[in-house]
C-alpha cells in the first residue's frame, strides 16, 4: 500500500495534459511528510507511456498504457514490482467494500470534506523563465498551489480518467486524488512548480529545472537488468484478504 500512495502522490505532484509530443520535465523536490523524499526527478512522458525517476527514494515508476501494466522498480532492494491495471482495479475495489463502513467523522477529522473543491486565480508567476499562471486549488484538507506554463501540453491522452484509475487508493484518499485529478485536468498547461500541503502532514515543493520537448530515447523504458520481478497483484490481493 506504501508504495500506491508514493505513486500516487509523486503522480499528483506532476498535474495535467492534453495531446502533444514527447516531454521531459526535471525537477527538484523538497518538503516533508511521511511521502516525502528531497532530490531531483526526472518525468518523461509519451503518448503510450510515463516513467518517473525519483532520485531521493531510488524508487522509479514506469507507467505502459498500450500493455495496461505499472512497474515499481525500487533500485535500494534491486526489485521490479509489476502490477497490472486489472488487479489494481480488482484489489482496490475490494479494500473500498472493506472501508464503506468508515464514519464520516473519522474521514473528515483525516481528510476534511472532500465533497467541495475551490479553484482560485492568483494571478502570474515565472519559472525558468516562462511566464506561468498561478493556480490554488483546495480540497478538504489539501492545498495545491500550481504555477501553469500555457504553452506546454502532456502527452497523456484523457490524463484525469489515466490518473485516476492509475494511482486509485481506497477510502477518502481515493476521492480526493480523484477530484483533484479532474480539476488539474481543467487548467490548460502544465505545472512547473507546485506546492501540496494539509495532507496527512504532506508540506511538499517540485519545481521544474529544466523541460525538454525532445524525442525520448527508446532505451528510456527498459526496465533495469538483474533485478528480481515480484508480482504486485498477488501481494496486493494477499494484503486484502489479511485486512478481512
Amino acid at each position: 500500500m506504501r508504495t500506491l500512495l508514493t505513486l500516487a502522490i509523486g503522480a499528483l505532484l506532476s498535474a495535467t495534459s492534453l495531446l502533444a509530443g514527447d516531454l521531459t520535465i526535471t525537477s527538484q523536490v523538497t518538503g516533508k511528510g511521511a511521502m516525502a523524499k528531497d532530490g531531483s526527478q526526472v518525468q518523461y512522458l509519451s503518448a503510450t507511456r510515463m516513467r518517473i525517476n525519483h532520485a531521493g527514494s531510488k524508487l522509479d515508476s514506469l507507467v505502459d498504457y498500450g500493455h495496461e501494466v505499472i512497474y515499481s522498480i525500487d533500485h535500494g532492494k534491486k526489485t521490479i514490482t509489476k502490477l497490472t491495471f486489472k488487479d489494481m482495479a480488482e484489489t482496490m475495489q475490494a479494500l473500498e467494500d472493506q472501508m464503506a463502513g468508515m464514519p464520516e467523522m473519522v474521514t473528515k477529522m483525516m481528510f476534511g470534506d472532500v465533497s467541495e473543491v475551490k479553484v482560485e486565480q492568483l494571478g502570474t508567476d515565472t519559472v525558468l523563465g516562462r511566464p506561468c499562471k498561478k493556480v490554488r486549488i483546495t480540497l478538504g484538507k489539501m492545498v495545491e498551489d500550481l504555477s501553469i506554463d500555457p504553452s506546454l501540453q502532456f502527452p497523456v491522452k484523457d490524463y484525469a480518467k489515466s490518473m485516476a484509475m492509475l494511482n486509485r487508493v481506497p477510502g477518502p484518499m481515493g476521492a480526493l486524488f480523484k477530484r483533484v485529478y479532474q480539476e488539474t485536468a481543467k487548467l490548460k498547461g502544465v505545472p512547473l512548480r507546485t506546492h501540496i500541503s494539509g495532507l496527512l502532514g504532506t508540506d511538499v515543493t517540485t519545481e521544474a529545472t529544466a523541460v525538454s520537448m525532445a524525442p525520448i530515447p527508446e532505451s528510456t523504458w527498459a526496465l533495469p537488468a538483474g533485478y528480481t520481478m515480484k508480482d504486485g497483484g498477488k501481494e496486493m490481493k494477499d494484503a486484502a484478504k489479511g485486512r478481512r
